[in-house]
């Protein structure tokens, strides 16, 4: 039974995992390249700016009712063109965002990583805490509430920041026939594990009171 209690937790741990490092590659990827060019001579300046501004952009037909293949594709295969309809694309506008929201989406991106950080440190303790035998205590329940907690924050922190960075696409760029949308910009994997381990650690609290009630009336 310990056994495959470790088997979900490593899974969870790696689900956690990854979506720490998910985040950190691309933004690492997006520093690098940034820093590569910029260092580049035979980029001239606009090209520079060009990249510097790149936004991924979701798009939803405006007549989901309707004709939603409105543009087309060439099919190298056939030669011919095809009905389509752009989901995703990567543009460069300039966004123009103000100090005061650079500075806020920096604070928001620390925090993010924090809260996500500090709950993979409370994960590990807890499967630790688990291997030792030591599982039903308030320890552990203060451990799995905390580490919903934080969880939920990773989500509202990925959150805010999507919205922030669709908020200052939407003011400066629009495609005929499409809606901008957030779709996709978000993943709710961290909010479904945040709130499955605070339903953990109350079903915890739970069997620790009745536990304690029990020796009482003994």
């Amino acid at each position: 039974m310990k056994r495959r209690l470790n088997i979900l937790c490593v899974i969870v741990l790696l689900v956690l995992g990854y979506s720490v490092l998910e985040t950190t590659y691309y933004v690492g990827l997006g520093i690098k390249a940034g820093i590569e060019k910029g260092f580049d001579s035979k980029i001239d300046a606009k090209a520079k700016e060009e990249i510097s501004n790149v936004q991924v952009v979701q798009l939803v037909p405006k007549d989901l009712g309707g004709d939603i293949l409105i543009d087309s594709v060439y099919n190298e295969k056939n030669g011919e063109y095809v009905p389509a309809a752009y989901g995703q694309m990567i543009v460069s506008v300039n966004t123009q965002p103000s100090v005061l929201s650079r500075i806020v989406s920096l604070l928001i991106l620390i925090l993010n990583y924090v809260a996500i950080v500090w709950a993979v440190v409370l994960f590990i303790r807890l499967i630790v805490s688990i291997n030792k035998s030591d599982i039903f205590n308030w320890k552990n329940v203060r451990r799995l509430r905390r580490l919903g907690v934080l969880l939920i924050i990773g989500f509202v922190c990925t959150f805010l920041l999507a919205f922030l960075s669709f908020h200052n696409v939407e003011k400066v760029f629009s495609v005929t026939g499409y809606s901008l949308s957030m779709a996709d910009m978000v993943h709710i994997t961290s909010l479904v594990l945040g709130i499955s381990a605070l339903i953990v650690a109350e079903v915890f609290a739970i069997g620790l009171k009745m536990k304690e009630e029990q020796e009482l009336t003994i």
